[in-house]
């Protein structure tokens, strides 16, 4: 995993799976939308804590944790539903635009 810097005025960011770091929707063998992966590598190398989420099921979070792995995308944890956060990134709230601004 890459390393991460302690940042005091880290914001946690709940990255949304599919439609935001993937190509699209619900699929079996999603591809990654480096710019956002690359984007999300950025903002944990700065000391911001990464949970990416999704409205899959539970029983999906070996696949979710091994795509992560497999295309290198840091993250501190999952969540499978949305939960508290500073900041909402997927492709119904926070525009992808914002997101690449941050």
């Amino acid at each position: 995993m890459k390393p991460y810097k302690e940042n005091h005025n880290r914001k946690v960011y709940n990255i949304d799976f599919d439609g935001t770091l993937t190509d699209g929707e619900y699929t079996s063998d999603p591809r990654p939308i480096k710019t956002i992966t690359n984007q999300v590598e950025s903002l944990y190398r700065q000391g911001n804590i990464i949970i990416i989420w999704t409205a899959r099921q539970w029983n999906e979070a070996p696949f979710l944790i091994g795509w992560l792995e497999k295309h290198s995308v840091p993250y501190h944890g999952v969540m499978m539903g949305k939960g508290g956060s500073d900041i909402y990134v997927d492709d119904k709230m926070m525009g992808i635009g914002e997101f690449m601004l941050l």
